[in-house]
């Protein structure tokens, strides 16, 4: 870390280094020279880095939610705001970057009690040129040398999940656990959070996320805060986009992409969310009909 103690120290050295210079001539000015400059090398510190385990899967679960969403008594919202990058993955040659994507995420949950949380989500990305970073409607797929038309991308058939402590549910299948790879680290002052995920059953095999996301060590141990402000980076391995026309089988896509939670849509950036206020004003705010469909199991 670069801190304002270590910028001090390093200017001093550097302006000792020019003294020394200034002052005298020869071997023995560049010996000091030498001496001081090595003096500006970062000061060496073992990076503290640990697995963090939960005796209560009461406790795990609900440690995932408030950094995922927002551990709330009744009711709630999060958003998130993302970039990614998305590769085409033709197999039998190299991956070749397709497009960026620039979005937002917005979850909406309620318990259900005794830990459970129902959870559903809607997406909105829009897509940016790799060179001009502009929004765009169209890309030139790189495995087959066509232009197509690119449309914005929005996730509204999410079928929803259960959330709890012995794993997730999805709403769209027959109650069956589904099972959440979840492991905390420390790193140093963060406390980090790794999980994988399968899609609902009704998805396309081709389909896994995986992600890790961090916030400040102590912000985690304040209790009182139920929506931690994380930061977060992820993968996505998934099927072609049908306007990509590509043959079918031939290859998958993979996304790479990172963003932050954020308080509320007026945090989005103001480009993308002028845009979003034009043209999707409705996505803006939680979509709470989605509960009115019943669970088909028994929670």
């Amino acid at each position: 870390m670069f801190t304002r103690r270590n910028f001090v120290t390093s200017s001093a050295a550097v302006a000792g280094a020019m003294a020394g210079v200034g002052a005298g001539a020869g071997a023995g000015a560049k010996s000091a020279q030498a001496q001081n400059l090595v003096s500006l090398s970062p000061p060496v510190s073992q990076v503290e880095s640990e697995f963090l385990y939960f005796d209560d899967p009461v406790e795990e679960f609900r440690a995932h939610m408030r950094i995922e969403r927002d551990l709330v008594e009744d009711q709630g919202s999060t958003i998130t705001w993302y970039n990614w990058m998305v590769f085409m993955i033709p197999g039998g040659r190299r991956p070749e970057p397709l497009i960026r994507y620039e979005g937002i995420e917005y979850s909406y949950f309620r318990h259900l009690g005794n830990n459970n949380y129902r959870i559903h989500a809607h997406n909105v990305s829009y897509a940016r040129d790799l060179k001009t970073n502009k929004y765009t409607d169209s890309v030139i797929n790189p495995i087959t040398g066509e232009r197509v038309e690119v449309p914005v991308s929005l996730l509204l058939t999410d079928p929803g999940t259960i959330g709890s402590p012995i794993g997730f549910r999805n709403i769209s299948g027959d109650g069956t656990v589904q099972d959440v790879y979840r492991q905390f680290r420390i790193e140093d002052n963060l406390i980090k959070l790794d999980s994988v995920r399968s899609a609902p059953p009704d998805w396309p095999a081709t389909h896994i996320e995986n992600s890790c996301q961090w916030v400040d060590l102590d912000l985690f141990a304040n209790e009182t805060i139920t929506s931690l402000p994380v930061h977060f980076c992820g993968h996505y391995a998934f099927e072609n986009y049908p306007w990509l026309n590509m043959p079918e089988g031939q290859g998958h896509l993979s996304g790479f992409w990172d963003g932050k939670k954020i308080n509320s849509p007026q945090e989005i950036p103001r480009e993308m969310l002028d845009r979003l206020e034009r043209e999707y004003p409705e996505l803006l705010v939680p979509r709470w009909s989605d509960f009115d469909k019943p669970v088909p199991f028994e929670i």
